[in-house]
Order: C-alpha cells, then sequence, then structure tokens
C-alpha cells in the first residue's frame, strides 16, 4: 500500500512538467514562426516606408547634429546613443563572453560552456552570413569581415543583443528558483535588448526596418537553438 500511495503522488508532477514542456515548445513555434514572418516582411521591404517616416519625424523633431553629419540631436544625444550601442559592440560582447567562458571553465561546467559557445558564437557566424547575403560590395580581406560594417541589413548590433543578453538570461534563469526573479532577469535583458535598437535607429545608425530585421533574426536563431537542445535532451538522453 505504501507504494502505490507514492506512485500516486508523483502523477500530478509528471502530468505538470509535461504539460508545461508541451506549452514551452508550442510557445517557441508560434515565436519561430512570427519572427521568420517579421524577418520576411523587412526583406521585402514591406516596412521602408514606416522607417522612412520614422526618420522624417526624428529630423523634424531633433535636425542634424551638424551640416557634416547625418545623426540626429545634439551632441550629447549622439554620444548617448552611441553609448547605449556600444552595449552590442564587438569590444564589449568579445570582453563580455570571454569572461563567461573563463567562470564555466573555472566551475567545470562544460556543458553549459559548450550550449553558450554554440548559441552565441554560432550567431555571429549566422550574422556574417546574413551580412555577405544582403551586402552590395563583399570584402576581398576576411579581416575586414570582422572590422568593416559589410551591409547594413540586418542591423548586427540588434541582432547579437538579442542573442547574447538573452542567451545570459536564460542561463541565469536556469539557476533561479523563484519566479519573480526570472521574470526579474529576463524583463531586464529584453530592456537592454529594446534600448540597444532604439540607439541604433536614434542615433541613424540603422532604419526601423534594419533593426526589426535584427531582432527577428536573433529570435528565429534563439528559437532554433531552443528546439534542437529539447530534441538532443529528448532522444539522446543529454541532461543538464
Amino acid at each position: 500500500m505504501p507504494q502505490i500511495h507514492n506512485n500516486r503522488r508523483q502523477l500530478p508532477t509528471e502530468v505538470y512538467s509535461y504539460e508545461t514542456e508541451r506549452i514551452k515548445r508550442l510557445l517557441a513555434f508560434i515565436l519561430l514562426i512570427f519572427s521568420s514572418i517579421l524577418f520576411a516582411a523587412t526583406s521585402l521591404g514591406i516596412l521602408n516606408g514606416l522607417s522612412e517616416s520614422i526618420q522624417n519625424s526624428l529630423l523634424n523633431m531633433l535636425g542634424y547634429t551638424n551640416k557634416w553629419s547625418k545623426t540626429f540631436g545634439p551632441s550629447w544625444f549622439v554620444h548617448t546613443m552611441n553609448d547605449l550601442s556600444a552595449l552590442a559592440g564587438k569590444v564589449i560582447l568579445f570582453l563580455s563572453s570571454a569572461a563567461i567562458i573563463g567562470y564555466y571553465k573555472i566551475r567545470n561546467e562544460h556543458k553549459l560552456l559548450w550550449k553558450f559557445l554554440i548559441v552565441v558564437f554560432g550567431g555571429g557566424l549566422v550574422l556574417t552570413g546574413l551580412k555577405l547575403l544582403f551586402a552590395e560590395n563583399i570584402p576581398y580581406e576576411p579581416v575586414d569581415l570582422l572590422i568593416s560594417n559589410v551591409a547594413v541589413y540586418p542591423s548586427g548590433h540588434a541582432m547579437m543583443a538579442t542573442i547574447f543578453y538573452l542567451t545570459v538570461a536564460v542561463l541565469l534563469m536556469r539557476k533561479q528558483r523563484r519566479v519573480v526573479v526570472r521574470k526579474y532577469t529576463l524583463i531586464v535583458a529584453s530592456i537592454i535588448i529594446v534600448l540597444i535598437g532604439l540607439a541604433r535607429i536614434f542615433g541613424a545608425a540603422h532604419s526601423l526596418s534594419e533593426v526589426v530585421a535584427g531582432w527577428s533574426a536573433g529570435l528565429i536563431w534563439l528559437c532554433l537553438c531552443w528546439l534542437a537542445e529539447r530534441y538532443i535532451m529528448k532522444n539522446l538522453r543529454w541532461n543538464m
């Protein structure tokens, strides 16, 4: 009798876990489809009209910084936008990634390390491929791919901010038990991503269409990585 009683007590937890996992997969597929539609819309130029309207509105409200520049607003505004954009710059992301890699190496958490490397550095490779796909002129030297802006579409800052900060947020959330803390972590990461994208628009570095393309491409890559991880865990018994 005690054994039967224990089995019955475990059933609600098992059903809850299965239902939660099913809902997560469904939400991931919905987000993947929605992001793919957004990216397709930007690549087809559907948002170009709205992007031009926003650029004209910024010009009317803020004006150019000076007669030699194409940035909007006073110099302090431009510097603020540049500082926000730097949160997704190559140097900041490289140094932050190096620190995270060192952290996982010290803790001997090799599986989490490989997940981080695949998602973030794999996302960087996907971004490079997209830049080359939409580039008008492809540079001859490989180093130019790292130091020059090959193409403005999609926004590299928006895409890498989405990939990096959401990846870090998810890795942190998996170590947190309180729901309120997990929500706070996700909200903070989302705010940073949105601010970086807005800074690229207000700083006249990208249009709305290019930033939305970066956000959507980053979400597509994250959804594919998450679904692949769940497939591996389910079929190959790779536990975290």
